[in-house]
């Protein structure tokens, strides 16, 4: 991981910590989930790849038991206060009421309030990653698109990979989905947001050196955090991690009126 930038990523990283903590504690067993079926869905180029509709009910079950385990006594001092006024009201819901929410923020997350949406991105994340982790990410033949092909969620961050050693391949780029970690390829020199092809609109900003930067879309007003791993500290980067490691780059993005719609899971 990059080094945090002073005290600003301080507080968003504990809150990051207690997250994936809990969401550890809590990784379903392997077995049939929402990954079934998921090698036929390739094959006929249906995406997203996971059977969404069986998600459902793990998350809705997750839900309580997120907010149950990030509202100890240790926690009010790593969640903010709007996430914590937002998750018992969610949690103590019908179960069909819970269902609706996830039902919606599966089908698009910029649906759902972000603080609820919040609490069902922790409860979802153990189900969708531990599912994307047991099947096969798609060629660059087979996916262009901006959304995620196996969940269909939306790119958090972007990154840069060492040459591939292909003939004109040269430095692959890919998203990083922000719901269930996977990544897939993508263009270089593409908004991820609007599809704006011309690279005189989309420059990427490196307000501090290292290996993280901000790419931003001029036609959109978007962006997308973007980590070379070919530059100096890249080979130690976790990208849905340095994302919140280098809030820093955020605030300096809005300074710039830029604004981005998935925000990592410590809200920045």
């Amino acid at each position: 991981m990059l080094a945090a930038a002073g005290g600003a990523a301080e507080a968003p990283l504990g809150l990051l910590v207690a997250v994936l903590r809990h969401q550890e504690s809590v990784a379903p067993a392997a077995g049939e989930g929402p990954e079934a079926g998921a090698a036929a869905r390739l094959a006929a180029g249906s995406y997203p790849l996971l059977d969404l509709a069986a998600a459902v009910r793990p998350v809705v079950e997750g839900v309580p038991a997120a907010v149950a385990a990030l509202g100890t006594p240790e926690a009010p001092a790593v969640v903010p206060d709007t996430l914590a006024a937002a998750g018992p009201p969610l949690a103590a819901a019908s179960e069909l009421e819970r269902v609706a929410v996830v039902d919606a923020w599966l089908e698009d997350p910029l649906t759902v309030d972000p603080l609820t949406g919040f609490w069902v991105g922790v409860a979802a994340g153990p189900v969708l990653e531990r599912a994307r982790a047991a099947i096969d990410a798609p060629t660059r033949e087979q996916w262009t698109g901006r959304a995620c092909p196996a969940c269909g969620g939306l790119p958090q961050v972007s990154v840069i990979a060492p040459e591939s050693g292909e003939f004109m391949g040269g430095s692959p780029r890919s998203l990083v989905c922000g719901r269930c970690a996977g990544w897939w390829t993508f263009p270089r020199a593409v908004c991820a947001w609007c599809g704006e092809e011309d690279p005189t609109k989309v420059a990427p900003f490196v307000p501090d050196a290292g290996a993280a930067r901000i790419d931003a879309c001029e036609t959109c007003s978007v962006y997308v955090k973007t980590f070379d791993l070919r530059q100096p500290g890249g080979a130690a980067v976790v990208p849905l991690v340095d994302d919140v490691a280098t809030v820093s780059l955020d605030l300096w993005a809005r300074e710039q009126g830029l604004s981005r719609p998935v925000v990592s899971l410590a809200g920045v």
